[in-house]
């Protein structure tokens, strides 16, 4: 049995011709940004996020062995996974004080190159995203100098500041690797 036959093939292109015809034409394709992504984490009181892939992982704070004849914000090294991990106390190092108790610290893993070390933050907040216009080319507040160097750029999300810490700008500074006690700081 037919179900239409010519006559219903015709009414079927008819019907396909006139939608064409009469159809809206679709919304422009929009550039679409994507998100700006960081692991947050605080440093003497300090909302920082450095950009993803700066930081291998975050760990609670491994249990160090002193070194003796360093600098006092090196806290000594760990064993991680086999691998011997220098840990640096990164609010001594910058000058700053501690806000926060041990329970909240953390410890965020730096892998540049043949470096491989620890930076002991007061706090980690985990991932989090910006959208471009969240940034910010100015700050808010006081940085002390010894972040300052380091940071580049900020954004803005629920009216908080978030400061953006380059960590490898950080690890590759000249002072970092000038571990040794002078033998005049130490008289």
């Amino acid at each position: 049995m037919d179900e239409g036959g010519p006559a219903g093939m015709a009414l079927l292109r008819n019907v396909a011709r006139s939608a064409a015809a009469f159809a809206l034409p679709l919304p422009a394709r929009e550039a679409t940004v994507a998100p700006w992504r960081g692991l947050g984490f605080n440093v003497g009181g300090n909302r920082l996020v450095s950009e993803l892939g700066q930081v291998l992982e975050v760990l609670a704070p491994p249990r160090v062995t002193p070194i003796p004849g360093v600098e006092p914000w090196v806290l000594g090294v760990a064993n991680v996974r086999g691998r011997l991990l220098p840990v640096i106390d990164l609010c001594a190092y910058l000058g700053l004080a501690n806000t926060t108790t041990r329970s909240e610290w953390r410890t965020l893993v730096v892998e540049d190159g043949d470096l491989y070390c620890g930076l002991l933050v007061e706090q980690s907040f985990g991932m989090l995203q910006f959208e471009p216009q969240d940034a910010e080319l100015g700050d808010d507040g006081k940085v002390e100098p010894g972040l300052a160097r380091f940071l580049r750029g900020s954004f803005r999300q629920s009216a908080r500041q978030w400061r953006v810490m380059d960590v490898r700008a950080l690890v590759r500074e000249p002072t970092f690797f000038e571990v040794g006690v002078s033998s005049t700081r130490r008289a």
